[in-house]
């Protein structure tokens, strides 16, 4: 996943050099989403249940 993640930024990188709103907006939306798919990851890490309890 980290190597779409450094394609996504060398094409949106790419694409704002050349001036390509195309190209530049595709590199945007794979960074987009390797983004959500970390973050998803780390949710279901942290989502473990833990023995301790609250006392209020």
């Amino acid at each position: 996943m980290t190597t779409i993640s450094r394609l996504s930024l060398m094409t949106l990188l790419a694409g704002m050099l050349l001036g390509d709103i195309v190209v530049a907006s595709i590199g945007l939306a794979g960074l987009c989403i390797a983004a959500v798919h970390f973050n998803i990851l780390q949710d279901h890490q942290q989502s473990e249940p833990s023995d301790q309890s609250f006392v209020a």
